[in-house]
Parts: structure tokens; sequence; C-alpha cells
């Protein structure tokens, strides 16, 4: 909806249409004789009024448009934290694309033993040593050993 200023100045003017002229003028009829007073001081004004040259008219308008339109902003150097983190992310990535492509599987085989025993023989005659293989582990069991108690810290 346009206020009664914009209205009134359009009439004037005559830039509203037929229909919103009418309508103006039936809502305010006082304005009628209004009009053609304002019609002849817009002519006088025309006629009369030269437009003046300003000086240094292009040093007035830059300052107006610095005021209006601030000043492009400088593109943020590549030393800008964002980016040195966006790039810490990206050289992280491909070292651990490299890394993947290029270093063999870790994965270790399993042997079919886990040890091979070359010898079971012990310097007391008493004690017998026997091997026993399975797959995947190798038992020795040894006969004629004394029990060690739990409690016994066999770190010494």
């Amino acid at each position: 909806m346009k206020t009664f200023e914009q209205l009134y100045t359009a009439w004037v003017d005559g830039a509203l249409t037929k229909e919103e002229a009418d309508a103006f003028e039936k809502q305010h009829p006082e304005l009628l004789e209004e009009r053609d007073d304002m019609l002849k001081l817009k002519k006088l004004l025309q006629r009369n009024l030269v437009p003046a040259e300003f000086a240094h008219c292009e040093f007035f308008t830059s300052k107006l448009m610095e005021q209006i339109v601030p000043a492009a902003r400088s593109l943020p150097s590549w030393f800008h934290v964002p980016r040195l983190a966006w790039g810490g992310i990206g050289s992280f990535a491909v070292a651990l694309l490299l890394f993947l492509l290029f270093v063999p599987n870790f994965s270790v085989p399993h042997p079919e033993y886990v040890a091979e025993v070359l010898k079971t023989t012990t310097t007391d005659p008493k004690i017998r040593a026997t091997v026993d293989s399975e797959k995947g582990i190798t038992l020795i069991k040894l006969d004629g050993v004394d029990n060690v108690p739990d409690d016994e810290d066999l770190t010494r």
C-alpha cells in the first residue's frame, strides 16, 4: 500500500493510472484546486532553475560511494588458519592413501607350529621331556619336576 505522500506526488506528476487518479480525487476532493497551483510551480521551476555544475564532483561522488559501499575485502591469504587446517587435512589424506597403496599387508602368516624343539634331554636323568605338536600348538611336558607353588616369584 502506498502512502499518502507517494500517491500525492504521483498524482501531481500524472504518473497514476486513470482508475488510481479517480480514486485519489474522490478521497481528497480538496486537492483539486491545489493541483493546478502545483503544476504552475513545477513549470516555473523547470523554466527558471538552471542545474549548477559542481566543482570536483568526481571527488564528492567517490567519497559518497566509499560510505555507501564498503571497500572490497581482500581475499584471505594462504596463511589464514582455516586454509592451513584444510591443507593439513588434505596432506594427511594423501599420505594415508599413499601409505595404504604402497605398504604391504601387515597380516602375519600363522606358522604350522609355534616353536621347534631342538633338544629334549636334560642334565638331570630323573626329568624326562616329551613334545606334543598339534595344529598351531607345541606342548612340552616335563615329568619328574617338582611342582612350583603358586605364590613363588619366578622372575628372580
